[in-house]
């Protein structure tokens, strides 16, 4: 067996709860796929490592999203004792892993992620967590004082520290806040990492600016720096002060590559990431979405550029300017050529926003294992590529003119692109674009 550094442990926690967005189901269903998933994860690469799941996963669907839909978020915290850090140190270790993108969830995306017309104040919303008193953020005309972040953030962190693990698994009954809050130092120090993919990109560090903020964490209070980050292809959740009082408290360190505590570690080639910024002096903004796969041509490119173009006014309708956090750039492996429709621009999106940071960190092998082992589970089924359309900044406001795919309904190995596509894609299938992760 390899021996994987400590984020590449992580990066199979996140990516394995981040599994949960690529198929559609019951939330029984999804539940039992993610737990299927996790635990294959940790019997099969982690437990070598003294990794165990000690909250959740839990899988939760709004009660008004579709019954056989996407799941709205996914997340578990997992234990290992005495981890061995990059600067030398020594802790017991808890990881809050957070998913990601449940891409066809209307909530998910018209309140999480598409949820950036309308902010709220962090710092009044957040402070509501030590009481235990947390009201559900509305959604109304922005006011009071900032840092303001995305009411969608906003309303899926409420999610993630209202609901509780479900019976049968760990910490059944408690909600995560309940669970870190009784950490404590009898074992000696330890540290706790808030992570996550795709949304769980923007939600991550959200939550960790809220916890180490408002201490949280009583066994920690004396300790802030013992609670890290590491969140990738994360969506941006704020302005420029939430992006400031983030990066006060949240300094990025590490040894380097994608090994960088507090950054988001964005693939370039990834479109998940150039949201929700308008400003084109920041490193990542929506307009370079357009030419992100090369020159489109003629009425395709004019296509794509409204598309981004009604995400910009989306974005601009908050009365913020949307800052990323500090980011940690890598390139994948881009198209030969650019797409042509759209259908192979969402097939080659899906590709660079999962399978590309599979790769970066070396782990695509295990998650091709992991993908099959999740889509095996009874009741659950494959995304086609209109519902991984919904998942994707601008591109989900022209879901309904994608095709659904006929055949191949559930085999992981089916589905080749039709012949009257005008380009295949290696390493990815244009009708059930997720099984691109089983490239390897």
């Amino acid at each position: 067996m390899s021996d994987y550094n400590l984020f590449q442990q992580i990066c199979i926690q996140i990516f394995t709860a981040n599994l949960s967005g690529a198929f559609v189901g019951t939330e029984k269903f999804l539940q039992n796929s993610i737990n299927k998933a996790a635990n294959a994860a940790i019997d099969k690469y982690l437990g070598t490592y003294g990794w165990k799941i000690t909250w959740g996963p839990r899988v939760w669907k709004s009660p008004d999203s579709h019954i056989n839909g996407g799941l709205t978020n996914c997340w578990m915290i997992t234990k290992a004792a005495k981890i061995t850090y990059p600067d030398g140190g020594i802790y017991d270790t808890y990881v809050v892993a957070i998913a990601g993108t449940a891409v066809f969830s209307m909530k998910d995306w018209s309140q999480e992620d598409f949820g950036v017309d309308n902010v709220i104040p962090f710092d009044a919303f957040t402070k509501t967590f030590k009481d235990g008193n947390i009201v559900e953020p509305q959604r109304v005309p922005k006011s009071g004082e900032g840092p303001f972040c995305a009411w969608g953030t906003a309303w899926g962190v409420y999610q993630l520290v209202t609901n509780s693990s479900p019976d049968g698994n760990p910490g059944a009954g408690t909600t995560i806040l309940q669970y870190l809050a009784g950490l404590n130092k009898d074992e000696g120090d330890f540290r706790v990492i808030f992570t996550g993919h795709s949304l769980g990109g923007a939600l991550s560090p959200f939550l960790s600016l809220a916890v180490k903020a408002n201490a949280l964490i009583p066994a920690l209070a004396s300790t802030p720096d013992n609670i890290l980050t590491y969140p990738a292809a994360g969506a941006t959740p704020g302005d420029g002060l939430l992006q400031g009082a983030y990066k006060k408290l949240f300094p990025v360190t590490g040894p380097g590559g994608y090994q960088q505590w507090n950054a988001d570690l964005y693939n370039t080639l990834d479109i998940v990431p150039q949201a929700w910024s308008t400003d084109d002096q920041q490193d990542r903004f929506l307009d370079k979405i357009v030419g992100i796969y090369g020159t489109l041509e003629g009425k395709f490119h004019d296509k794509i550029q409204t598309l981004v173009k009604k995400a910009k006014n989306h974005a601009a309708a908050s009365g913020i300017i949307y800052e990323p956090i500090e980011g940690n750039p890598f390139t994948g492996n881009g198209p030969k050529h650019p797409p042509k429709i759209l259908l192979t621009f969402i097939a080659q999106a899906v590709k660079q926003h999962t399978k590309a940071y599979h790769d970066e960190v070396k782990v695509g092998k295990i998650m091709a294992q992991l993908y099959s082992i999740a889509a095996s589970v009874e009741g659950v089924k494959r995304k086609n590529a209109r519902q991984a359309a919904m998942g994707l900044p601008a591109l989900r406001l022209a879901a309904d003119s994608v095709e659904e795919p006929e055949g191949a309904e559930n085999g992981v190995a089916g589905a080749v692109p039709d012949n009257n596509l005008d380009e295949r894609l290696e390493g990815v299938n244009v009708s059930y674009p997720y099984d691109c992760i089983l490239a390897v």
